[in-house]
Order: structure tokens, then C-alpha cells, then sequence
């Protein structure tokens, strides 16, 4: 998977920061996530927090033959949650720190996506750019017009939404910032992945869409595609093998029993 990250720091002013992590976190399995919230932990930005422990906790958790990945990432949002909770300072009349997150936990050609919050994941097939997560907002146009239903470290424990999805190749998934994509639109993602095939090219020329755009732009955009073949190389492989089998077998089974008739036809009395 080719894999490129563009992010614009936000300003003082803006009050949300961002973070995000990209990068191989054991065999096979590759981690996509970005948060962007408010707060403290113990001196260190919420999002930046919630990211480490979710990594961390995969590190620990995940399997390269992807058995119990849901579980693993739903284990690793708890944990995130319960620590950016326990350390925050919230309680139900006061909320110090939170921060809305989306995962991509890739195991072979299978992507695990969990989400709370207003930051967003999306598939691109086939020029197509379909989303794989929903705002969890009442309603607004930007983040501070938004009321958000839910966010990681706001609540002593967490129900965060956990899907999956079979990569296939030429894919691409995208996951992005509240702040990324309140400035640009689903429209304008899917134009520029399909104007170029190098992730590096697609995160720089959306931050160049949103400098131009003015005003206080920033966030944070993932950019991983399905270029190599490895990926569907080997979940093929294994299907074919498999299909050849059975179809093997089948073919034997049929002989022994027309070499059975015969045998009878010949011998019998």
C-alpha cells in the first residue's frame, strides 16, 4: 500500500488540533488513523493521545492473519477512551478534553474501520468516492456550528462504530480531518484521485485546493492506495489454489469410480 499524509497545523485561535498516525504496525497489518479534538492529557493534546494508545494497543493486540481484528480495534478505542477520560478531568457537567477519531486497521486485503466522532473515512473504487463513516452531528455546517453526539474521551466508556471492507486493487482509502473537510468537498477528493495515481500528489494538490481557498484552512488528510499487487495477489492465489483443489479431488473422486465400474464390468461374474 502506498501511503502519503498532508496536514496544515490549525491556528491558536481555532481551539481543535490534530494528529495522526500511518505506518506498518506488524506483519502485513498497516494502521491509518487521524483524530482532532481539544483538550489535555497530562500536558499532551488529546488527539495525540488517543492515536498513541490506539497504536500502542494494536501493537499488542492484533494478529497478521487478521483473526479477531474487530475486536483488537474495538479494544484499542476502549482503552484510548478510558484513558483520555480518566486523566482529563471531565465529568457530567464538565467536559476538558475530546477528540473525534477515525481508524483504518489494514490486514491483508481486508480494512477494519472504526470511527466516533466528525472526522471522516472514505473508499474510493473505481472513480467512485463512497463514504465509510457518518458524522456523529446533529447538525451545522462546520465543526463549531455542530453539536456532536459523540466523542472519545468524553464518557467513561465508548460504543464506537467498527465496520469492515475487502480492499481490492487500484482502491484508495481516504480519512480526513473535520476541518480538512468542511473546507473540501467529497466532489473535489474524488476529482483529484482521479487525476493522479501517486498518493503523495493527491494530499498536496487537496491542501493546495484549500490554501486557495483562504481563510483559516488546515487539517489533516490520509491518502493509502492498493497499488501493489501483493495485496490481491495473495488473497487470489489463495482462492485459486483452493478452486484447483477441490476441482482436483472432484476429478479423482469421478475416476476411481469409473475405474470401480470397470473393474466390476471386467471381473465381476
Amino acid at each position: 500500500m502506498e501511503i502519503a499524509v498532508g496536514s496544515k497545523p490549525g491556528t491558536a485561535t481555532r481551539g481543535l488540533v490534530d494528529a495522526h498516525v500511518a505506518e506498518m504496525i506488524g506483519q502485513g497489518v498497516v494502521l491509518l488513523a487521524v483524530a482532532e479534538g481539544f483538550g489535555l492529557v497530562r500536558g499532551t493534546g488529546t488527539p495525540q493521545v488517543a492515536v498513541t494508545t490506539v497504536r500502542d494497543a494494536l501493537r499488542r493486540r492484533v494478529r497478521p492473519d487478521g483473526r479477531d481484528a474487530r475486536a483488537s480495534l474495538m479494544g484499542a478505542l476502549s482503552a484510548a477512551n478510558a484513558r483520555v477520560y480518566a486523566h482529563s478531568g471531565s465529568n457530567d457537567d464538565f467536559v476538558a478534553s475530546g477528540t473525534s477519531l477515525s481508524v483504518a486497521l489494514i490486514v491483508g486485503d481486508r480494512a477494519h474501520i472504526a470511527h466516533v466522532g466528525r472526522t471522516r473515512a472514505y473508499l474510493c473504487r473505481e472513480d467512485a468516492l463512497m463514504p465509510l463513516t457518518s458524522d456523529d452531528a446533529l447538525a451545522g455546517d462546520g465543526w463549531t456550528a455542530n453539536i456532536l453526539t459523540r466523542t472519545l474521551g468524553a464518557q467513561p466508556t465508548l460504543d464506537a462504530t467498527v465496520s469492515n471492507v475487502r480492499l481490492m486493487r487500484g482502491d484508495a482509502l481516504v480519512l480526513a480531518t473535520g476541518a480538512f473537510h468542511t473546507t473540501i468537498t467529497e466532489d473535489e477528493i474524488a476529482a483529484t484521485l482521479r487525476s493522479t495515481d501517486s498518493s503523495e500528489s493527491v494530499t498536496q494538490r487537496l491542501l493546495e485546493v484549500g490554501r486557495l481557498r483562504g481563510g483559516n484552512f488546515a487539517g489533516t488528510v490520509i491518502v493509502g492506495r492498493a497499488l501493489t499487487e501483493a495485496m490481491q495477489s495473495d488473497a487470489g492465489g489463495r482462492g485459486f489454489n483452493v478452486q484447483n483443489a477441490a476441482l482436483a479431488l472432484t476429478i479423482l473422486v469421478l475416476f476411481s469410480l469409473i475405474a470401480a465400474s470397470i473393474f466390476h464390468a471386467v471381473l465381476g461374474p
